[in-house]
């Protein structure tokens, strides 16, 4: 598998850069996970058709999904180019905030599937799971895998009790790390830190951890780095259309 991160900012992105967005590549299927502001544009110096099997939207903040509301525009076009682009094209989002939802829905574009904790979906070989997440809105972790191998993405959330036995054993473990330990908003935050991130990545005994979700004005990632290194040595800072490979 390999994964292309379109961008790895929120909320906001840093200058020149995207919020979140990312491309898994497993045989003949092509994922987009996440399509924040900026992440369709980097996606399309990828795979300029954007001739994917399906999109996966963790959850409905516009840091996660605002590109969708521009895709639904681009999509007759690429089309009307020779592109061959799915219409409708597959999404797999949470059904609140209604709001967001029905705009996505509405446009005709798409095929909406409801996420739900514990759905398991194919994309040919790919298989795709579910996991509820602790944030501020209905939010899902997803776990991709593809002949035995596999990425897990937390998507925004903060510690919960079966995080760890989700994503135990990935070899991949991205993971959303807003905060260092002294920036943690109190006990019950709904983003990682770097440090919990890293100890996630060890207690799991996932293969690597690659930190993402920066703060768009935090600039110099090392302490991020360290901090996340401190628990769990093999720790990459999320750089974007960088290519992971499993």
């Amino acid at each position: 598998m390999k994964l292309t991160v379109l961008g790895c900012h929120g909320p906001f992105p840093a200058p020149g850069g995207a919020c979140s967005g990312y491309l898994i590549q497993a045989g003949e299927v092509s994922l987009a996970l996440e399509l924040g502001g900026g992440s369709l544009s980097n996606l399309r110096r990828v795979m300029p058709g954007v001739e994917v099997d399906g999109i996966l939207l963790s959850h409905l903040h516009s840091d996660h999904m605002s590109d969708m509301l521009v895709l639904r525009y681009a999509m007759p076009q690429i089309k009307s180019g020779g592109a061959d682009i799915k219409i409708p094209m597959t999404v797999v989002a949470p059904e609140t905030p209604e709001t967001e939802y029905r705009m996505l829905a509405s446009s005709g574009m798409f095929e909406m599937v409801a996420a739900k904790h514990g759905l398991k979906l194919r994309f040919g070989d790919v298989a795709v799971t579910l996991y509820g997440a602790s944030h501020t809105v209905e939010t899902y972790s997803f776990d991709v895998e593809y002949q035995g191998k596999r990425i897990f993405y937390t998507g925004d959330t903060g510690m919960h009790p079966d995080l760890v036995n989700n994503c135990r054993g990935a070899d991949i473990l991205l993971a959303d790390t807003c905060f260092l330990n002294a920036e943690k908003p109190g006990e019950k935050a709904y983003h990682l830190t770097a440090g919990e991130a890293g100890q996630i990545a060890r207690e799991a005994g996932v293969g690597q951890l690659i930190c993402t979700h920066i703060w768009g004005d935090r600039g110099d990632t090392s302490q991020m780095l360290s901090e996340a290194r401190e628990h769990f040595a093999n720790s990459l800072i999320a750089e974007e259309m960088h290519e992971y490979h499993v």
